[in-house]
């Protein structure tokens, strides 16, 4: 089956190997290595971000490059296996989803620890929100971890006679 309307190659050969300035090298590669880079990674706009960090690495030795389109090619393909290659480690540690919560629970709650002094609030907080061990706690707040205990001891009884109501 042939198409009336081949789209355009993904590289396409250089017509011209001497290429006077870095303007000429963007103006006739950029959208070609868009097209190659976006064939790679699925994304427009991170496509364009390997595409630019090609060209500043370009920049950076233009002068000294004895075929820069092709040294431009290879940047992009290697930003390109960079980026699916970060991906692939994202994919594999993800960590746990954390459970997600409806915005009345959301707002019942921080109702409820705004009720609390603010000492008490910041302690639970920190140890149940970010999971904080007490004497990480007590650092922060400049205290000693039996004080860390001891709010936390008090502002979940606050919090359940706010609750109970």
């Amino acid at each position: 089956m042939i198409l009336e309307a081949d789209p355009p190659p993904l590289i396409e050969a250089e017509t011209t190997p001497e290429v006077a300035s870095l303007e000429d090298l963007w103006r006739r590669e950029y959208p070609v290595l868009v097209r190659l880079a976006r064939a790679l990674v699925d994304s427009t706009d991170r496509a364009e971000e390997i595409v630019q960090e090609a060209f500043a690495r370009t920049l950076r030795r233009f002068d000294s490059l004895t075929n820069p389109g092709g040294y431009l090619r290879t940047s992009v393909i290697n930003g390109a296996r960079g980026e699916l290659r970060k991906r692939e480690v994202r994919r594999r540690i993800r960590p746990p989803a954390l459970p997600v919560s409806t915005p009345a629970e959301d707002e019942y709650l921080a109702d409820a620890l705004a009720s609390l002094s603010p000492k008490r609030r910041i302690v639970l907080v920190l140890r149940f929100y970010a999971d904080m061990p007490d004497h990480e706690i007590a650092e922060h707040l400049g205290v000693r971890p039996a004080t860390v205990r001891s709010l936390a001891a008090r502002g979940l009884d606050d919090l359940r006679k706010v609750i109970e109501r």
